[in-house]
């Protein structure tokens, strides 16, 4: 009898042992048919992210950018920059696979603002183009194409700037009025040639011929990126770089209005930061220095000065004197921005 219980103990034992080994089995089975699952949907979407990075779009950490290469619900290629310290995001086009006679540039795109059409985007001939109402650059190479301006664009606070170096040889603002100010030619003089239109936008205003060099060119590339000023008359700039302020407050028309700016512009130098010796702090407070000094006291010009630093401290440094010394002048005068961006010769059209 002991000896039966003994069999009847050791075979309920290995019963349980194999319906544990079952069990363990089927668990194990489990558990690899979900890693296999999980081992797909990770190979799969690896899959679909190197797809995505090279066919669809990369990512720039040097410009901080995303470079899209396709996106077939917009029909557009671009560059979509994140919102940097100084900046928004915003979309720069370079170039649509949109074969319509008639085009509608998108204000935005995934909710990015849409802000400049890149050299040669639109490549069909003969397109017209509608801009959206952020677009404040257009590249080079749509001359012979028809840009239609957004609604209210003259009740903005920018200004769209047309490049077409490669083609008529100017760079162009357009005015509230819906013509163009050619303000830059990078041309000789023997090629300089006044144009009647560009981008079927007609040309009102253009600068004289002038020597081109390094500083005016770079001066020009910037304003045309910087939407909020008007166009400089090159002239002008170039009267500046060689006798700072003096020529602007010699167009004073009333005493009062001299002694005021005169006053002011002595006062000027209190607000400008400076270093423990002396020296101006930055590009901006140098220029400042030099355009109401009409120079350094080590006989420098303000040219020389200006030539040290970038062209939009300059922009910069205008915009201050501008802005302190906007109450020095009668109504009928002009500030001394509005006196930089004078003297462009009218075109009749």
């Amino acid at each position: 009898m002991e000896t039966e219980s003994k069999d009847l103990d050791n075979k309920e034992e290995r019963k349980m042992s194999g319906e544990k080994k079952k069990k363990k089995t089927a668990y194990r089975r489990m558990i690899e048919h979900r890693i296999k699952i999980a081992s797909i949907i990770v190979g799969v979407i690896a899959l679909l992210a190197i797809l995505f990075f090279t066919l669809v779009a990369s990512y720039s950490f040097s410009e901080k950018a995303w470079h899209v290469k396709f996106d077939p619900i917009h029909g557009y290629s671009y560059i979509l920059y994140t919102k940097q310290e100084f900046s928004p995001a915003h979309i720069v086009i370079t170039s649509c696979s949109l074969k319509d006679k008639e085009i509608t540039v998108p204000d935005t795109i995934w909710g990015v603002l849409v802000d400049e059409l890149e050299d040669n985007a639109f490549p069909k001939e003969g397109q017209i183009i509608h801009l959206g109402q952020y677009v404040t650059v257009v590249g080079e190479g749509y001359g012979d194409k028809l840009l239609i301006l957004p609604s209210g664009y003259e009740n903005s606070y920018s200004y769209l700037s047309i490049k077409d170096r490669n083609g008529s040889g100017f760079y162009y603002k357009v005015t509230k009025y819906g013509a163009l100010a050619a303000y830059a030619f990078f041309g000789t003089q023997e090629q300089y040639q006044i144009p009647k239109s560009c981008c079927g936008l007609p040309v009102s205003l253009v600068t004289e011929y002038y020597e081109n060099d390094a500083y005016l060119e770079a001066l020009a590339e910037v304003e045309a990126e910087t939407s909020s000023i008007p166009a400089y008359n090159m002239l002008r700039v170039d009267e500046v770089r060689k006798n700072g302020i003096d020529p602007y407050v010699m167009t004073m028309k009333y005493k009062a209005s001299l002694e005021n700016i005169q006053t002011r512009l002595m006062r000027l130098p209190d607000e400008f930061t400076f270093l423990a010796d002396g020296s101006p702090a930055d590009g901006e407070t140098a220029i400042k220095m030099a355009i109401i000094n009409t120079g350094t006291v080590s006989g420098e010009s303000c040219g020389d000065v200006m030539a040290k630093y970038t062209p939009m401290e300059f922009i910069r440094a205008e915009s201050f004197i501008t802005q302190r010394t906007n109450d020095c002048h009668d109504t009928d005068e002009l500030s001394f921005q509005e006196w930089l961006c004078d003297g462009l010769i009218e075109v009749p059209y």
